[in-house]
Formats: C-alpha cells, structure tokens, sequence
C-alpha cells in the first residue's frame, strides 16, 4: 500500500506549522490522570456491538479509564472537552493533515512522526471515509507503524442515519492494525455541546484480530482471525501498558487538537 506523494504546503504554511511544532503539549488534567491511574471494572466496558451507546449525550456510567477485560482484549475509553471546536473543523481536519507529515506532527510534537495518506477506492459522502492513514507515532510504548482505515459510521455499526441525531456533529471510526493484521477498532464521537463539541473517544483492543492474507489465501483469513482473537494469543501481543498508554496518549493529542485547530482552520481551509 503506497501513500500519496506529500501535498504542497499551502502559502505561509510551513512557518506557522514550525511554530506549533515548537510547543509541548501539556499532560492530561489531574481528573484524567487520576481516572487511568488504576483499570476500570471491566463489568463497565462498553461491548463492541453497543457502540451506539456513545451517541446518547447523557453521561455514561464510565467515561474515561482503562482495563484488560476476562478475554485479555483491552478497553480504553476517553472523554475530551473540546469546546473550541465545530463538527465543520474537525471533518476538515481527518482530511487534511494527512496529506503532509508535518500537519500530523504538530497535532502531537512529542509523540507523531509522520503519516501517509491511501484515498479511498470510491468516494464517499466525506473525503475521509475509506481512506487509509500510514501513521509513525508513539502512544507510550515506543514508537511503532500503524495502519488506520477509516470507514463511515454505518459501516462501524452507528446506524446509516446516525449523524442526523442534532446531538451528534461527527464521528470518526476505523479499523487499526500493522501490515500484517488489523488488531484495534477505534470510534471517536464528537457530540454537540453548548457552542463546541464533547469527543468520546472508545478503543476496543484485541477484541478481534484479523490477518490480512493475499488474494489466493484471503479466504483463511476468518478461521486464521478464529486462532489469532484467543485469551494466550492476547496476553501475549498487547503490550501490558497499552491501556494506561494508549489513554494518555488520546487526552494529551485531542485537548491539543481542540488549541491548535481553529488557527489551522482559519488559515488554510480553502
């Protein structure tokens, strides 16, 4: 899978995204430190086939934490204010930033290397749906090569009319893996707050895994997911601080996105 070559940089853009560059983002307030210090019950995780849950504006009896669940698959849940925000921006964004790695370094200085941008094969109602993100970051445990595939929410399990709800502005969702196997779903819910949005953020790994096989063996891939997506085959691939890491990871990059993106927004969306 190849990315597009690196789009050009639009008038000004460099110097504005080298001084983004030059800030530290700053850690997760002490109530989200507090909530990841210890795992969760798991009897609160959210079930992958009751994503739709995270729509429901009313506030959810667990909103941030983590916790390795009985099949050794791990759940990381957060929620992010993001009251300078609009469902308008945060669209333009998942467009946007990866067409350039420097886009995607500056939402995260410390922690993102850079990214490829895949379209996709069709197009789709937003630009970013079908799309496939080549990213280089490190969430905590050293940095590592992702493979984000976004699909429409439909797609992920929200319902084809789920962004009619007016409490709903958007809702980024993917299917995360290597070049060998896709291992994490991850669903971002951007909810409709006063004036700025609410990001739930759910992370659901190793609760499925499914190799990626070439054409002639594709047809192994489920019964080779059957043997991969069991409790020894987890305990040993997800790394024992992916919980507690992956969550510090999503607060310190989304309360970040929500102080750079506007600036971004109002500069260089065309």
């Amino acid at each position: 899978m190849k990315a597009l070559p690196e789009a050009q940089p639009e008038p000004g853009e460099v110097e504005y995204l080298e001084e983004l560059l030059k800030f530290r983002p700053p850690g997760p307030d002490e109530a989200i430190r507090e909530a990841i210090r210890e795992p969760f019950d798991p009897a609160l995780a959210l079930g992958r086939s009751d994503a739709a849950r995270l729509l429901d504006p009313a506030p959810m009896e667990l909103e941030t934490g983590w916790s390795v669940l009985p099949d050794a698959s791990v759940q990381v849940a957060v929620a992010t204010p993001m009251p300078d925000l609009t469902t308008q921006m945060v669209d333009w964004w998942f467009d946007w930033h990866p067409r350039r790695s420097d886009r995607y370094r500056a939402w995260h200085p410390i922690a993102h290397f850079g990214n490829g941008l895949v379209l996709p094969r069709a197009e789709q109602e937003k630009p970013y749906w079908g799309a496939t993100n080549l990213v280089d970051e490190d969430i905590g445990d050293g940095r590592m090569k992702v493979r984000v595939e976004f699909c429409a929410p439909g797609e992920f399990g929200f319902g084809s009319d789920c962004l009619d709800d007016p409490a709903v502005g958007t809702i980024i969702c993917a299917s995360v893996g290597d070049s060998l196997v896709n291992h994490t779903d991850m669903a971002h819910v951007f909810l409709r707050e006063d004036d700025g949005l609410m990001l739930r953020s759910r992370f659901w790994i190793g609760g499925r895994i499914e190799p990626r096989l070439p054409g002639p063996f594709s047809g192994l891939e489920g019964p080779a997911g059957s043997l991969l997506s069991r409790r020894p085959v987890r305990r040993l691939a997800i790394p024992g601080g992916m919980g507690p890491g992956l969550a510090r990871h999503c607060a310190e990059e989304y309360a970040n996105l929500n102080r750079i993106l506007p600036g971004l927004f109002e500069r260089f969306n065309r």
